[in-house]
């Protein structure tokens, strides 16, 4: 078959690694255009040979656009035009989806265009397919689970004796945590991922805005207290908020940069999906895993409706 063309949009740790896997894995794929915002800024790795660095606009003109890199600023605007023209627009990008996904995702299908994000929530780990999977019965009751690595590190810190300060110093300094925490410290990251999951779950896109977020700022953790940042959603409601979990709660075990979700499903019991909730090569595996669907010939939108 004729090899599709990518054109990728960040060239940081997710998207360098990302790019090797186009390079050398194997799926029928060209890596036509790598793009970034600021050309000047350094990279984590140079560019492959024979790769040139292009504009986003240049990107726009593969056959299937990967967008890694974050925020609204350029993405939203990127993903309309992709959209538009009837092709795969593959992301990331947590606040994006978060705060756009019920647009785009109509967009997608009206044009008959494919929008994957597999790699959005829960880095490598399977959240988001393993929540499509269950919603097809149309009976799961609550999702719930740890799915901010910084956060996790942070707390579980702090419950063998650190401080709040020393623990986030630690995470910065081994690279868990930004030099600006507060994405992470105040809820918000983990609010995105929940509105995505619940918007998967009940087949009905919900925003970030819905959901009543507490961060761990001012958190006393008394030490061997296991307190984690819950996410939790109903199809009525969404909370992110830190909690005493009891020790004998699967939550309490999950500590370093692991996440886990769990699904309660009616008359079916509770599934649950772990693994690393951060790194480039596991969170690009999951990107890499969207791009195999679409060389099988799906053409899968998240949030589309299923019925």
């Amino acid at each position: 078959m004729d090899r599709l063309r990518v054109g990728l949009i960040g060239w940081g740790t997710v998207g360098a690694a990302l790019g090797e896997l186009v390079l050398r894995g194997p799926l029928p794929l060209i890596l036509e255009t790598v793009a970034v915002r600021d050309a000047e800024r350094p990279r984590p790795r140079p560019l492959p040979e024979r790769i040139r660095l292009g504009s986003p606009e240049e990107a726009l003109g593969a056959d299937i656009v990967v967008e890694l890199a974050g925020g609204l600023d350029g993405p939203l605007g990127w993903a309309r035009v992709t959209l538009e023209q009837g092709k795969p627009y593959v992301t990331a990008n947590k606040a994006l989806l978060a705060t756009h996904g019920g647009e785009l995702a109509a967009l997608a299908g009206r044009r008959s265009a494919a929008l994957l994000a597999s790699a959005s929530v829960g880095g490598g780990a399977p959240m988001i397919e393993t929540v499509e999977h269950l919603a097809v019965t149309g009976a799961i009751e609550r999702i719930r689970g740890l799915v901010n690595a910084t956060t996790t590190f942070i707390l579980s810190a702090m419950g063998e004796g650190r401080s709040y300060d020393d623990a986030l110093r630690d995470a910065q300094e081994a690279g868990y945590a930004e030099a600006d925490p507060s994405f992470d410290v105040e809820g918000r990251d983990a609010a995105q991922k929940l509105a995505i999951l619940a918007s998967v779950a009940w087949d009905t896109w919900r925003p970030e805005a819905d959901v009543e977020t507490t961060g761990i700022v001012g958190t006393t953790v008394a030490p061997g207290q296991p307190v984690r940042l819950v996410a939790e959603a109903t199809r009525e409601r969404m909370t992110v908020s830190p909690m005493r979990i009891d020790p004998s709660d699967a939550l309490a075990g999950v500590s370093g940069v692991e996440s886990l979700l769990e699904v309660t499903v009616r008359d079916a019991g509770t599934f649950r999906v772990a693994g690393p909730g951060a790194g480039g090569r596991a969170t690009a595996g999951a990107v890499y895993g969207d791009l195999a669907r679409l060389v099988a010939g799906e053409r899968p939108i998240l949030f589309g409706t299923r019925s």
